[in-house]
């Protein structure tokens, strides 16, 4: 009996110490950063999404456990002149751009006073995703430029998650380079504010992507895991915690903060990473686009 304890016990050991030796703690001086993908209540099989219960619990725990909330300028002056500690500052992002946060996130964080910076989808604003798996569900609609305005209004920053959404890894530096300007363009000239941040699609980069970003005029550029070490910070090749439907509030803290329950739940999310880059190659977008 003592024997499958101790092995039921060693293995999340072992793998916390291969995960240590492998990518390490994030670096103290620079602001953690949530990706959140939909807040809503209906069910969606892939699981990149939260319920507008959990939600407000997530970050009513964080808020109560200390973590403030900080916005686009704040992070991106904290990434160019780093502070001493500013691990407890949280900088909140959606990727994608759904037209369900008009009622779900923005009431939340509105009442709040927090925040939050969302990744648009530009030539897809209004329509419904269908650059995404459904996997037995309806596609869900992106958020329209009149409500991308309306939030604009109420404080909301807006960044580009490119144009159609595909693998720039797939894509030739023309293609990826036309891709991020049309992007970029679109949602200044829809917001009237300049586009600061870019988010991969998926995740997904390359030295040749990262390239084109920065000399797209992008001040800092999004992935979820990078494949460097969390100790190394590229300012185009930003690390993010994802929050899925299977987190709480308390998994989501433990995303956030250096201890042992740390490196488990980042292996956790690197899994489920790994498994949403399928998403390009089972839909055939993006391949060699010109």
């Amino acid at each position: 009996m003592i024997v499958p304890i101790l092995v039921a016990l060693g293995i999340p050991v072992a793998l916390h110490a291969a995960w240590r030796v492998r990518y390490g703690y994030p670096p103290p001086h620079l602001p953690r950063v949530l990706c959140f993908h939909k807040i809503c209540a209906r069910f969606c099989w892939e699981g990149t999404w939260t319920t507008p219960a959990r939600f407000a619990a997530i970050i009513d725990r964080l808020r109560d456990h200390g973590y403030a909330f900080i916005d686009e300028a704040t992070f991106l002056s904290a990434l160019d002149s780093p502070r001493a500690d500013a691990s407890r500052s949280v900088f909140l992002t959606f990727d994608d751009g759904y037209a369900h946060l008009v009622d779900t996130a923005l009431p939340i964080l509105g009442e709040r006073g927090i925040p939050f910076h969302v990744f648009l989808v530009a030539d897809y604003a209004g329509r419904s995703n269908t650059w995404d798996l459904a996997l037995g569900r309806p596609p869900v609609r992106h958020l329209d430029w009149e409500h991308v305005r309306e939030m604009a209004a109420r404080g909301v920053t807006f960044g580009s998650h490119t144009s159609a959404h595909m693998d720039l890894t797939r894509m030739t530096p023309g293609a990826v380079a036309a891709d991020l300007a049309r992007s970029r363009s679109t949602i200044e000239g829809a917001t009237g504010t300049r586009v600061r941040t870019l988010s991969y699609p998926f995740g997904r980069y390359n030295d040749g992507v990262r390239r084109v970003a920065r000399e797209a005029g992008f001040e800092a550029a999004f992935s979820l895991y990078p494949a460097h070490r969390n100790g190394t910070v590229d300012p185009y090749a930003l690390r993010r915690e994802g929050v899925y439907i299977i987190d709480a509030p308390r998994t989501v803290e433990s995303k956030l903060a250096p201890n042992f329950l740390y490196g488990l739940e980042e292996m956790k999310c690197r899994a489920i990473n790994a498994v949403a880059r399928l998403t390009p190659l089972l839909k055939n977008r993006g391949v060699h686009e010109a």
